[in-house]
């Protein structure tokens, strides 16, 4: 028995660039949601040209629009910015994510917004918050990743480094798609429309915080500051490959010790608790590099004997093929009209045991404008 998406019968309308709100309300369209693109005529979203490409639309674009409506609209001319209101009036959400100040002079601010329907939950993303010194800097993943201390984080022999993906836009992203969910839901009980304002900066340090910020957190000065997470984040070399390791419990480290041969490490004052590993960590790693008389196979061979948590690294093209992945029936290939032949992914939560997919590609810019006008 099919119970339905989850988002089935909310409408969503998004105004915006590039990957925050994107990816967010696709997300929700992979849930079920209706939602609707606005974009700017004759230009849309930068994010279109962005990368690899065909037929006019990135992949990267591809990647956080399907399943979506587009209508291009000039929303400095009345008569598009009277459709871009009609689609409003309809909508459960409006989500932005342009500067402080943009959609009050578009005439599209809350009070415009809930004026035309009360019941719309009002979403605005922005870079580092309504307030401040930042409020109304341009910002981009890189910038907030250098500011949020996710830079620090990644550091390699005190040399800032980023972490090679959009990673502040994308922990936005599902934040957005959370709170909204939360906002429907005491809309469902309450009635009530909420507001939600949120910042790159505050998602990316909210997301860093757990582990990022261990040693920030407790105040006394009586505090045991030990090593940082991040220190057990090594890969280790074998004679074909790396391999990871992620041993936590006195179980799986002196599950370690018996796969290097060195079950006398056990007993051994530096290494038999966490407290003593913690300290002893730079030469515990130095121990780990004892992986490099081995093969990738070998190892993991070794470490799975011992319930170890391991794995070899591999490639991407690996990945595409990789015998889980493919159990998990997490990537489909679909033909698109306009990118051809092309992999998408399946929302990764399964409700009720069934997956939901979304087989509908990305549009083209202004794609579904003649039907949206139609239906107003």
């Amino acid at each position: 028995m099919s119970y339905g998406k989850p988002l089935e019968g909310v409408k969503v309308v998004e105004m915006s660039t590039i990957v925050t709100a994107s990816l967010a309300t696709m997300m929700m369209a992979d849930q079920g949601a209706e939602v609707i693109k606005i974009e700017q005529s004759g230009i849309g979203d930068p994010m279109r040209y962005l990368g690899t490409q065909k037929g006019g639309i990135s992949s990267l674009f591809a990647n956080c629009n399907r399943g979506k409506k587009s209508i291009d609209l000039n929303l400095k001319e009345n008569s598009d910015l009277e459709v871009a209101k009609k689609i409003i009036s309809s909508a459960d959400v409006l989500i932005n994510n342009f500067r402080p100040g943009i959609m009050k002079k578009l005439g599209l601010d809350e009070k415009d917004c809930k004026e035309l329907n009360e019941k719309l939950i009002y979403v605005s993303i922005n870079g580092f918050g309504n307030e401040g010194p930042f409020s109304s800097s341009p910002a981009y993943d890189h910038v907030v990743q250098a500011m949020s201390g996710a830079t620090e984080i990644q550091s390699s022999d005190d040399q800032p480094q980023y972490i090679k993906t959009l990673l502040c836009d994308k922990i936005t992203a599902y934040t957005v798609c959370q709170s909204i969910s939360s906002a429907l839901f005491k809309r469902e009980k309450t009635g009530l429309a909420d507001r939600i304002d949120l910042s790159m900066l505050d998602s990316a340090i909210f997301f860093l915080w757990p582990d990022g910020m261990m040693n920030h957190t407790l105040l006394d000065p009586d505090v045991d500051n030990l090593a940082p997470l991040k220190k057990t984040y090594s890969l280790y070399k074998c004679k074909d490959g790396y391999i990871s390791i992620a041993a936590l419990s006195d179980v799986q480290w002196f599950g370690i010790f018996r796969a290097l041969g060195k079950p006398e490490f056990i007993e051994n004052d530096k290494f038999k608790n966490t407290n003593a590993r913690s300290e002893n960590m730079v030469e515990l790693i130095e121990l780990l590099s004892k992986f490099g008389t081995l093969s990738t196979s070998e190892a993991i061979k070794k470490l799975q004997a011992e319930d170890v948590p391991c794995a070899e690294t591999i490639s991407l093209d690996e990945l595409m093929n990789h015998p889980q992945v493919e159990a998990n029936n997490l990537i489909r290939t679909i033909i698109s009209q306009n990118q051809g032949q092309m992999r998408i992914l399946r929302y990764p939560a399964r409700f009720n045991h069934e997956q939901l997919v979304n087989d509908k590609p990305a549009p083209l810019l202004g794609e579904d404008k003649n039907n949206i006008l139609n239906s107003l």
